[in-house]
C-alpha cells in the first residue's frame, strides 16, 4: 500500500531536573494512505508524543531530538514535516493533518457558539468561503456525526461530553483533510457513547476512505476499528503489524500480556491477569530489553533480557508484523494455548 506517512527514526527528549527522558526512541513505522492504524501502551508509553510530533505539537522543554516524519501530499509531492517553519506548516495544518484530541471541553472555547467555531476555522484557512458556504459544510457535518443542526446554535457548556466530542470531530473534517489523528477520543466518555463514536468514527471512514491514526490504552475499544495496530513500550514500538495477527498471534511478551489482561465474555475471567510490575523509569534504563523485569520469558529462564533484546524491529516473513523480541517464536506458540 502507498503510504502518507513515514516516520524514520524519530527520538523525542524531555528536559528535566533529573536529566534527559527520552520519550520516543527511534521509532520507525509507515501509516499507509486509507487505512486506521491504532497505536496502544500503557500511560507513559509514548503514544500521544509519537503523534504530537506528526502534529508538531512538541513544546519545550521537550524536543524533537532526530528523525524524519514524511508527508506524502495529494498532489505526489513528499515533504519533511519537522524541517517545516511553523508558518509553512500551518498550511498543511487542519487542511491536510487534523487531530481529535481526548478532552473536547478544553479545545471549545466556552464564549463562542458551535457555529463560530466552524467560521473562524474555516476563515483561518480559506478567506473565500462565504458564511453560507460554511454553514451548510457545517450542517453537513453535523448530520454526519448524528447532531441535529441547532447544536450549531449551542454554546459548549450546552452540550454532553459526546456530543462536545462528536463537534470536535466535525471540526477536524471541516477542510476535508487527509490524515486525521485521534488521541483517546473515547476517554471519560461512558461505554455506550464510547461505542456510538467508535461507530461514527467507521462510518466516516467507510464513506471517505480518510487515513486515521487512533492512539488509546484500551486494547478491548481499539480492536473494533483498526486495521493495523502499534504496540508502545517505554518509547519503543515492541510490535507492529495487521490487527489479526497482533491479537491472535502476538510476537512479543508485552502485546501479549496487554491482550491477555483483556476480560473476555467467551472464558473464565479468573484466566485473566495483569501484567506485573512497572513500566520502567526512563531517566534510568538498563541495557537490553525495557520489559524484561516484567517478561515470563526472563522468569522461566528463556531470556536474559540482554539476548532477546533486537536492535530494531525484525520482520516476521512476509506478514507484515514486526517485533523487538528475537524470542517471538516462543511467545507466538503460546497463542494455540491462550
Amino acid at each position: 500500500m502507498e503510504p502518507i506517512i513515514e516516520i524514520r527514526d524519530l527520538s523525542v527528549d524531555f528536559q528535566t531536573n533529573g536529566g534527559r527522558l527520552r520519550a520516543v526512541d527511534h521509532v520507525t513505522m509507515n501509516i499507509n494512505r486509507g487505512e486506521i492504524v491504532g497505536i496502544i501502551g500503557e500511560s507513559g508509553s509514548g503514544k500521544t508524543t509519537l503523534t504530537s510530533s506528526i502534529l508538531r505539537t512538541i513544546r519545550a522543554p521537550g524536543r524533537i531530538a532526530e528523525g524524519e516524519v514524511i508527508y506524502h501530499c495529494r498532489d505526489g509531492r513528499t515533504v519533511d514535516l519537522l524541517k517545516l517553519t511553523e508558518k509553512e506548516y500551518n498550511s498543511y495544518r487542519w487542511a491536510d493533518i487534523t487531530t481529535v484530541f481526548q478532552a473536547a471541553q478544553n479545545v471549545l472555547n466556552p464564549t463562542l457558539r458551535v457555529k463560530e467555531h466552524f467560521i473562524e476555522t474555516a476563515l483561518a484557512h480559506d478567506p473565500k468561503m462565504t458564511k453560507s458556504q460554511i454553514m451548510d459544510r457545517a450542517a453537513e457535518l453535523c448530520k454526519k456525526v448524528r447532531l441535529e443542526e441547532r447544536v450549531l446554535e449551542s454554546y459548549p457548556h450546552q452540550l454532553s461530553g459526546g456530543m462536545k466530542q462528536r463537534v470536535i470531530i466535525a471540526l477536524s473534517l471541516l477542510l476535508n483533510p487527509e490524515l486525521l489523528i485521534l488521541d483517546e477520543p473515547t476517554t471519560a466518555l461512558d461505554v455506550i457513547t464510547q461505542w456510538y463514536i467508535l461507530d461514527i468514527l467507521r462510518k466516516i471512514h467507510e464513506e471517505s476512505g480518510i487515513t486515521m491514526v487512533f492512539c488509546t490504552h484500551d486494547v478491548a475499544i481499539i480492536g473494533s476499528i483498526v486495521d493495523r495496530i502499534a504496540v508502545m513500550y517505554a518509547g519503543e514500538i515492541v510490535e507492529y503489524g495487521k490487527l489479526e495477527d497482533v491479537f491472535l498471534r502476538p510476537s512479543h511478551p508485552y502485546s501479549r500480556g496487554l491482550i491477555h489482561a483483556v476480560p473476555s465474555l467467551r472464558d473464565d475471567i479468573s484466566k485473566r491477569e495483569a501484567i506485573p510490575g512497572y513500566p520502567p523509569n526512563l531517566l534510568k534504563l538498563e541495557p537490553g530489553c525495557r520489559f524484561a523485569p516484567r517478561c515470563f520469558l526472563k522468569e522461566q529462564g528463556k531470556c536474559d533480557g540482554i539476548a532477546g533484546c533486537a536492535d530494531g524491529l525484525i520482520e516476521l516473513g512476509d506478514t507484515q508484523q514486526y517485533t523487538l523480541c528475537k524470542y517471538w517464536k516462543e511467545v507466538k506458540a503460546l497463542a494455540s494455548t491462550d
